[in-house]
């Protein structure tokens, strides 16, 4: 599915409404759709960023948090630009898609069954072959990316 269609599935409108309001009727959640969501219209093959800003991630380990839509991670987690700044790096990772969340909770119950310690997703990502997790977090960018496999990618860009 793309950033898209994840952004408009039922649970996630409902999510996004409950947290921010109706983006087609209020203006802030109009405002954090248009600035802070992904859109596939603005990614580039093979193309992944980093935003250094404030707000850091952590919620699915260590790892190098990702986007491809440069501009939502600027604005979100940048604060458009004036917190941070985006690195730009090219490769072709390979992801294990997480993003319905259903799918997500039994893969979080199979690593915590294998790895006790707090690299559980890392490691159990890693065992079944991949180099990172694709998600979506709605209250965020929405389709997002954790890199554990470094690797796989190269930095090509400060900005």
């Amino acid at each position: 599915m793309t950033a898209e269609e994840l952004f408009f599935m039922n649970e996630n409108q409902t999510h996004f409404i409950n947290a921010f309001g109706d983006w087609r009727t209020d203006s802030y959640a109009k405002n954090k759709y248009e600035k802070d969501i992904a859109k596939t219209k603005n990614y580039k093959n093979n193309y992944f960023y980093h935003a250094t800003g404030g707000f850091g991630e952590s919620g699915l380990g260590n790892g190098l948090y990702l986007g491809k839509d440069k501009s939502a991670l600027d604005n979100f987690y940048n604060l458009d630009g004036t917190e941070g700044k985006i690195l730009t790096y090219y490769g072709e990772p390979k992801f294990i898609d997480l993003t319905n969340s259903e799918e997500f909770e039994i893969f979080e119950k199979e690593a915590k069954k294998l790895y006790l310690d707090e690299n559980y997703l890392r490691n159990y990502t890693v065992l079944k072959g991949y180099d990172g997790i694709r998600y979506f977090d709605i209250e965020t960018t929405g389709e997002e990316f954790v890199l554990y496999n470094t690797e796989t990618v190269r930095i090509i860009e400060e900005v």
